[in-house]
């Protein structure tokens, strides 16, 4: 028998390397975001959350107020003597439209042959059988599905708090696949210099958001949600860093003597990165965070949910509702779900929501998704699909202010 080299010795078979290892699954770790999805059905912000499985169209109301003074006239008078500058009150202004819900789907098929073959991490001595590989199996791909499923949720919850419309379609510029929540034109402004450039007035930039949304809105701003080139570059600016080092004025605070408000937990829980509070000299106070997650997109590339030059300010309360659609599935028969019984020992109609999503609870419920499973014409494959029918609305639209081109 050949020598066994130094520091090579064999490892025995013992129940910590064969049977307690589990096998490496690199999807186990990986954490799904959900920090966009969190400004929508926040109950501090009486947000909805709205699930709709028999019905194909949706909705959705886009509220607008003022703060108009009430008028003065004449005492004596029986007349309304209210002029042309003071109009008849209504009680509630909105805009409404109706539209079809959008369909994600995710399917994904097992078949014959791997049910005769070991999977990752399973005992080779344990005697697992066809049918329990197959449970295994299911499962992994229907927490893979709902993981794919989140990330999708994320962008196009994205799309709506960044641009103040959503896409039916990913990607698409046919504007009757778009949902639009008619933000006005000028909540989405491109600053004059770019806050890396020396030249920028960031304050400026900022306090003319919030001037914006204080005045359309009708909101006090209390958010600032910035990529991670943005807050680098408010960091490195001259003119922030004196007033940040001015600790009389303590116009900006990062300290454990400084914690998160509550109000802003669901954020941090979600993946927002707390960064300090920011406090404007025109008097506006803005706590900020940044956002570093990715996704993988279709060509196989990084890419961030939060643009890494862009910010948005907004009244972190504010009523952003979000709604659920219905599954484009048959009714299940009595037949089908005893098969789902019979074959995966739970009902996929039923999906319960995997480990690793940030957020999970109030923000990813299992009531989001159609679980659904069908064997192959053949026999040899079943197929495990998914689908979800989501629409993220920003209701309260004008209570956001993009900034974007602030990186040069």
């Amino acid at each position: 028998m050949g020598s066994i080299s130094a520091g090579l010795s064999p490892i025995a078979m013992d129940p910590f390397a064969r049977f307690m290892v589990a096998a490496f699954k690199e999807e186990e770790i990986i954490g799904v975001p959900s920090g966009f999805q969190s400004f929508f059905g926040n109950p501090a912000g009486f947000g909805l959350t709205h699930f709709s499985p028999d019905a194909n169209l949706v909705d959705i109301d886009i509220q607008r107020g003022n703060e108009k003074l009430a008028a003065l006239i004449p005492r004596g008078t029986v007349s309304r003597p209210l002029g042309s500058t003071q109009k008849n009150q209504r009680a509630e202004k909105f805009t409404s439209f109706s539209r079809k819900y959008p369909l994600s789907e995710e399917e994904g098929d097992i078949s014959a042959d791997q049910l005769i073959n070991r999977i990752a991490g399973e005992n080779p001595y344990a005697g697992a059988t066809r049918e329990s590989r197959l449970r295994v199996l299911a499962l992994l791909q229907h927490k893979e599905s709902i993981r794919r499923s989140v990330r999708m949720f994320e962008v196009l919850a994205a799309q709506s708090i960044l641009t103040g419309k959503m896409d039916a379609i990913i990607g698409t510029t046919d504007t009757n696949l778009q949902y639009d929540f008619k933000r006005r034109a000028t909540h989405n402004d491109t600053v004059s210099n770019p806050w890396d450039g020396g030249s920028a007035d960031i304050q400026g930039d900022l306090t003319s958001a919030c001037d914006l949304i204080r005045a359309d809105g009708h909101s006090m701003p209390d958010g600032l949600f910035l990529g991670k080139s943005a807050i680098g570059a408010i960091i490195n600016d001259t003119d922030m860093k004196a007033k940040a080092d001015n600790r009389r004025y303590e116009l900006i605070q990062v300290s454990t003597n400084n914690p998160v408000p509550d109000k802003y937990a669901r954020f941090v829980e979600s993946g927002w990165i707390p960064r300090g509070l920011l406090r404007l000299d025109s008097g506006y106070e803005l706590w900020m965070f940044c956002y570093l997650d990715v996704f993988t997109d279709s060509a196989g590339d990084p890419q961030p949910y939060m643009p890494i030059d862009e910010a948005i300010v907004m009244s972190v309360n504010s009523r952003f509702d979000r709604y659920f659609g219905p599954p484009e599935l048959l009714p299940p028969t009595a037949a089908k779900r005893a098969m789902y019984s019979e074959l995966f020992g739970f009902d996929p109609a039923m999906p319960s929501v995997p480990a690793n999503i940030k957020g999970t609870g109030s923000i990813v419920m299992g009531e989001m998704f159609y679980g659904d499973a069908y064997i192959g014409s053949q026999g040899k494959n079943v197929t495990i699909r998914t689908q979800s029918a989501p629409i993220f609305a920003t209701t309260q639209t004008d209570n956001i202010v993009k900034l974007d081109g602030l990186i040069t």
